[in-house]
Formats: structure tokens, C-alpha cells, sequence
């Protein structure tokens, strides 16, 4: 057997989504495999699996459209998540947009991003006040994953304590 494509997360591009609109963890499905040893958690391939992937088999990240506020397209991807109800969809799927320098934002910044240099580096890129910019509404196709496949994006957001979410502009 060939070795897929195999591609770190740090390292992906659109033209990657463009390619292969699904890829999909390679320590969650190829276990087993001889290259497996060569791959970590931060490791994606294309996926084989047949569409629409589910959220419940493992690990994917799908291609996605976003729609910034004053009707901008640009694209991007996102994890697909299993429906809990939960009000912290965003920490899980993780929606990423690709800027027009093909520099990838993402929005979830955890406990220790900084939404300060992410502002400044959105605002410039786009060259647009955060009024023409969020909400950003996202949707990734329902031919590509079933589960949490769609959301907007108010900021960027923060967990600074662990606990409560903090949006910044």
C-alpha cells in the first residue's frame, strides 16, 4: 500500500480543501498502518471514507464557507462535532478562515491566545473595522459531514479562567 498524503495541521492550505475537501486525522483512523509511527495528533490525509463523514467515527476536518457581515465570501474549514446541546460549539469545531494572503485565522483562542494580535492582524488583512466583519456565519456543505456543521463567529474567543468564555473584537 502507497503512503497517502500526509499533511500537519500547521501546514495546511485552501488549496488543500480545494483538493480534497475532506481530510481526515490520521491518529484517529490509521492505526495499524505501516506509516502510522510516522504521524502524530497534529497529522491529517485525505479522507477515503464515503461522504457525508460523521463526527462519531473519529477526527475530520471539512471544508466550509464563510460569510463575513457585509456579505464577503471566504473559505476556510472546521471539525464537525457530535450534537450535545452544548453552548461551546465553537471550542469544539474550531472554525478556521483562510485570509486572502492564504494566512489561516482561527477564532477559538483558548486560555492563552491573544485576541488583540488576532484583531490586528484580521482587521489589517481584510482591511475592515470588526462591524463589516462579525458576525462571520460559516457552514460547511451537508454533502461533506453530518453533526455541528454550522455557526457564526462573534470575535475571538477566550477561556481565561478554564470556564467563562470571553469574546473580544
Amino acid at each position: 500500500m502507497s503512503i497517502p498524503q500526509l499533511v500537519q495541521f500547521a501546514d495546511l492550505t485552501s488549496a488543500h480543501f480545494d483538493q480534497h475537501p475532506v481530510w481526515a486525522s490520521c491518529q484517529s483512523f490509521d492505526y495499524g498502518e505501516p506509516w502510522y509511527d510516522d504521524t502524530d495528533e497534529e497529522t491529517f490525509r485525505p479522507s477515503n471514507t464515503d461522504l457525508p463523514v460523521s463526527p462519531s467515527d473519529g477526527m475530520y476536518l471539512v471544508r466550509a464557507d464563510f460569510v463575513l457581515a457585509d456579505g464577503t465570501s471566504l473559505v476556510g474549514f472546521l471539525t464537525p462535532a457530535i450534537e450535545d446541546g452544548s453552548s461551546n460549539a465553537l471550542g469544539t469545531i474550531q472554525p478556521q478562515m483562510y485570509l486572502p494572503s492564504g494566512e489561516r485565522m482561527s477564532f477559538w483562542l483558548g486560555m492563552f491566545g491573544n485576541p488583540n494580535d488576532q484583531a490586528t492582524t484580521l482587521y489589517s488583512a481584510l482591511g475592515r473595522a470588526a462591524g463589516a466583519i462579525f458576525p462571520i456565519r460559516f457552514r460547511a456543505p451537508e454533502a461533506l459531514a453530518t453533526g455541528v456543521t454550522a455557526g457564526a463567529i462573534d470575535g475571538f474567543y477566550t477561556v481565561p479562567d478554564g470556564r467563562t468564555i470571553t469574546i473580544h473584537r
